[in-house]
């Protein structure tokens, strides 16, 4: 397939993304902030300059009174410096600036800089025609800012590496990538990328004869163009087809169109415009001489140093003069072939032995040439398409690495909270059996005190009934029966014993813990208390005794008993009072009375005082004693409810 008419469109495309250079770079420049140091001050002379030499020698004196290379004014120096060195095509200095901006923005490890260094290294490599390395760059640009989440820069990236896969002919590869671009361009602000995207895609279609889908991507192209010399360059590729469909009135039409309306001191584009036009004129009729148009066109071409313009005027010239005249046509296929080799393009090299072949079939040298020359071209459009492919492949398996290592990460996430849960269960399973543990043993423990409680009780109680069912009246009928015949000091102590036996027979009898509790309680205090004192009972009624279980209600009586009966027998007390209320889940009872006394040592070593507290203790109360001599005996009682 003849491919030399696409290389006009690849100069259009290197202008254009050119243009969108000078706006991504200008993206890039520092927010306004006040600077006063010599570097800022350079750094500013350098944009105002109009001159791009002045404007390097001032970035350079900036980058050399900038000491501080962590100030964010450097990077945005280097990379000044590496676009305008591209714009005066001195390669190798851009390309140094651009390894200083991409070692300091990974030292620094700035991804947004980094991915602009990787941009830039990929824009001088399409200058340079190294397209595998283009391809590259712009990738890994690309791959940056997809990890900033910056789509749309990262699609502009895609839309380059698909201008470096169709310049080695990969056209599946940059269909792909340039697909890949739409999918992620604004509408609204990258319309010279949608409109590059399309003619990418254009090319890829026409170059696989794809002819009416060509058509189809080059009018979105043109759908898309944002300014004349755009909207001419896609109507020159729309006469392209219309010409390989052999629609030659249609093609003329459109080339007779864009040459009216190119500017007058455009000559590259007019050179363009007017050889496609006078050829298409032949090619619709064999006859009609168009050579003195040809030649202004290559004249033009010629002026305005335009090797791949001048590359087409050969080849047109040549199939021109093929018939007509053999010996121009020989010299101007070997001038074809001639500047191929000047500007070490392949592909016009072989399609000019071709046409070489054509007028002199036997020419051993041609034919050594051009197998020789499709076997390097075809090694290498392979090589590049492999590469293309190789560097997908590395990265789509990289980031399934990445994937399977995250993969793994979350399973070990997963099976660490597992084994965490575990833990966290059995954990909670050891708290659980030891608080059931020691709610038994205090569960237990309170059961034991209470049946202790309870079983004192009834020891207490079939005590006391023995005393009087037995020994009392034992006591009694020797009692009657020496009535007679005894002195009266005998009987009086006979009496006494009989008194303190059914005393000690009524301490201890059966207590009720139901609803005659309370009565019960206050005729036993009653009882105990001295003929010759007085008592006061206060808040006995406003205590919920009902409430109460049947330990507390005994240990309460009993213990109340045997502080009166103790008072009854020491204190000498004329006024005994005993209060009872409750607060806060707490039943209080205050004694206290306006006898002796009791000593500190008395306290410690009576057994009575010992009997209380044990019985106090027993229900997790509390007995406390205050106590002055000659000023009585006071005693607090604490119970819980």
């Amino acid at each position: 397939m003849n491919l030399r008419p696409l290389l006009h469109t690849y100069s259009i495309l290197c202008f254009f993304l050119l243009c969108s250079c000078t706006n991504e770079k200008m993206s890039s420049e520092p927010s306004e902030q006040t600077r006063t140091d010599s570097s800022f001050t350079y750094f500013e002379k350098g944009v105002n300059s109009k001159e791009i030499r002045d404007k390097i020698s001032n970035f350079n004196k900036a980058i050399q009174s900038n000491t501080d290379k962590n100030d964010t004014l450097y990077p945005l120096l280097l990379d000044y410096k590496i676009y305008y060195h591209k714009r005066l095509k001195e390669y190798d200095s851009a390309f140094i600036f651009a390894d200083s901006l991409e070692r300091l923005a990974t030292f620094k490890k700035d991804t947004e800089w980094l991915a602009l260094a990787l941009y830039r290294k990929a824009v001088i490599n399409r200058y340079l025609d190294d397209q595998e390395k283009a391809f590259l760059y712009a990738f890994e640009a690309r791959k940056r800012y997809l990890q900033l989440g910056d789509s749309t820069k990262a699609a502009r990236r895609s839309l380059e590496m698909a201008i470096a896969q169709s310049r080695m002919q990969d056209y599946t590869g940059s269909q792909e990538s340039a697909t890949e671009a739409l999918r992620h361009l604004n509408k609204e602000k990258d319309l010279q990328y949608l409109s590059s995207a399309h003619n990418i895609i254009a090319i890829a279609y026409r170059n696989q004869g794809f002819y009416k889908d060509a058509l189809k991507e080059y009018k979105n192209a043109l759908r898309y163009a944002s300014n004349l010399d755009d909207s001419l360059t896609y109507k020159n590729n729309i006469g392209l087809v219309y010409r390989d469909l052999k629609n030659y009135e249609k093609a003329i039409s459109i080339f007779e169109e864009s040459y009216s309306k190119v500017s007058e001191n455009d000559y590259s584009s007019k050179a363009r415009y007017l050889n496609n036009l006078e050829f298409t004129k032949w090619l619709e009729n064999n006859d009609k001489d168009v050579s003195p148009d040809l030649l202004k066109a290559l004249e033009w071409r010629k002026s305005s140093n335009d090797h791949t313009g001048i590359i087409s005027s050969y080849e047109n010239l040549a199939k021109y003069y093929e018939t007509a005249n053999k010996n121009l046509a020989l010299k101007y296929s070997e001038k074809w072939l001639n500047t191929g080799k000047e500007n070490s393009n392949l592909q016009a090299q072989i399609d000019a032995l071709k046409q070489l072949l054509k007028i002199t079939p036997g020419d051993k040298d041609y034919i050594s040439n051009y197998i020789q020359l499709s076997d390097s071209l075809k090694k290498i459009n392979l090589r590049a398409k492999n590469t293309f492919a190789k560097i997908k492949f590395d990265e789509e398996r990289k980031q399934q690495q990445i994937s399977s290592l995250e993969a793994s990460a979350a399973l070990q996430a997963l099976e660490n909270q597992k084994i965490k849960t575990r833990n966290y269960i059995l954990i909670f399973i050891a708290i659980l059996a030891i608080t059931l543990a020691i709610f038994i043993v205090y569960y237990l423990r309170e059961k034991h005190k209470k049946e202790k409680i309870r079983e004192t009780h009834k020891t207490e109680t079939r005590i006391s009934k023995k005393i009087h069912d037995e020994l009392a009246n034992d006591v009694y009928n020797v009692m009657s029966s020496l009535e007679a015949i005894a002195p009266a000091e005998t009987m009086d102590r006979i009496e006494h014993i009989y008194n303190r036996t059914r005393n000690i027979s009524r301490e201890n009898n059966e207590i009720n813990t139901g609803e005659g509790y309370l009565d019960q309680l206050v005729s036993s205090l009653s009882s105990n208390c001295p003929r010759g004192a007085r008592l006061i009972l206060s808040g006995e009624k406003t205590i919920a005794w009902n409430d109460l279980n049947t330990e507390k209600k005994l240990v309460i009586y009993r213990v109340l008993q045997e502080i009166m009966v103790n008072m009854n027998k020491h204190s000498k007390a004329s006024l005994v009072a005993i209060i009872f209320s409750s607060e806060k889940n707490l039943l209080k009872i205050q004694y206290s009375d306006n006898g002796i006394g009791v000593k500190k040592e008395s306290l410690k070593s009576g057994n009575g005082i010992q009997n209380m507290e044990n019985r106090i203790f027993s229900i997790n109360g509390k007995l406390k004693f205050d106590t002055e001599q000659e000023r009585g005996l006071k005693i607090l009682i604490q119970i819980p409810i």
